[in-house]
């Protein structure tokens, strides 16, 4: 198998750290301590894809590899300015605003691609903002549908679009995301599929937070099935109680302990078992991708080694994992 990985989640440069060499290094290492890459899950930030600019990034990405674009992290930055703000908005101008952002990301898409003279992404992944419920923010499936026609139009030169789910607001419960049900997500991407190349994604974690267990990621993956939608799958962790990491915070916590790895979590509920009750519910050939996407905490305190070590040994697990399974 070749995998996504999010290496940006447990890259220095999510920290406080302005050291380019030290982020060079990284990912020099990554690249030799995990031979099963198939690419990058690159973040978005709303006009950049790295915090050291876009072409710092370009830089470090192989030529062969083939990419995903996540709009997750620039969505969570005009949230912060704008509570509206999202494709799903029912608030006109922060609707437009959020198509305004995939613009850009659209132009990144080509900018990439003009780099290394390839198709290098694959898929761009959306967020169904904004926020709910939250007090005079109001978001509906109309607003989701009419947002995606617009962001379908544009030329994204054989990138799939997929909605990254993300979790949604529960009555009674916190939330960490709070965007639109993946039930209406489905909906819409169903109305849509018949005529465009549109798809979902389900990240492991995010569906347990939302959950509250691991149970929602199954069902999760069962409805995408049967809507013939699951385009890509990210193991990213939950646990229900970790000092560091949280009780169902989006923090994405490492694999839990197997094959006697050295990087790990005990707390995590993304142990063996859970793995490997979602390896078998997939067609792993029917995929476009799958990956992870892990955080080192403390954030500024972590170690190259266990940067890199988090990602290599989370592969290995599953590497191992799907290797038993015969899939």
């Amino acid at each position: 198998m070749k995998y996504i990985l999010g290496a940006y989640a447990t890259s220095p440069s999510l920290s406080s750290s302005v050291d380019q060499s030290l982020e060079s290094i990284y990912y020099e290492r990554l690249v030799e301590s995990v031979p099963e890459i198939l690419g990058l899950e690159i973040p978005f930030f709303g006009k950049e894809i790295h915090k050291f600019g876009t072409d710092f990034l370009l830089n470090i990405l192989r030529p062969d590899w083939s990419n995903v674009l996540t709009c997750i992290p620039g969505t969570m930055e005009n949230l912060l300015i704008d509570r509206k703000f999202g494709i799903a908005s029912d608030d006109l101008s922060s609707r437009m605003a959020a198509i305004s952002m995939y613009r850009r990301a659209n132009k990144t898409v080509h900018r990439i691609n003009e780099f290394f003279g390839k198709k290098s992404i694959i898929a761009v992944q959306l967020a169904t903002a904004p926020s709910v419920p939250i007090k005079g923010v109001v978001s509906s499936k109309l607003s989701l549908l009419r947002s995606l026609e617009e962001i379908l139009s544009l030329d994204w030169q054989g990138a799939k679009i997929v909605i990254e789910h993300a979790d949604t607001a529960i009555s009674g419960l916190p939330f960490e995301k709070g965007f639109l049900s993946f039930e209406d997500e489905i909906e819409v991407i169903g109305v849509l599929s018949d005529l465009q190349d549109i798809g979902i994604t389900i990240n492991w974690g995010r569906s347990a937070i939302e959950g509250r267990g691991v149970n929602k990621p199954i069902e999760h993956i069962n409805l995408a099935l049967e809507k013939k939608l699951l385009t890509g799958f990210i193991f990213s962790g939950a646990t229900d109680n970790d000092k560091l990491y949280g009780a169902w915070k989006d923090n994405h916590i490492p694999f839990a302990r197997s094959y006697d790895v050295e990087h790990f979590e005990e707390n995590s509920l993304l142990n063996h078992k859970n793995i490997s009750n979602i390896l078998q519910l997939l067609d792993l050939n029917d995929l476009l991708y799958l990956g992870i996407k892990l955080l080192s905490i403390p954030i500024n305190k972590s170690s190259l080694e266990r940067r890199v070590g988090i990602n290599r040994d989370a592969i290995f697990i599953l590497e191992n994992i799907i290797s038993d399974l015969n899939l």
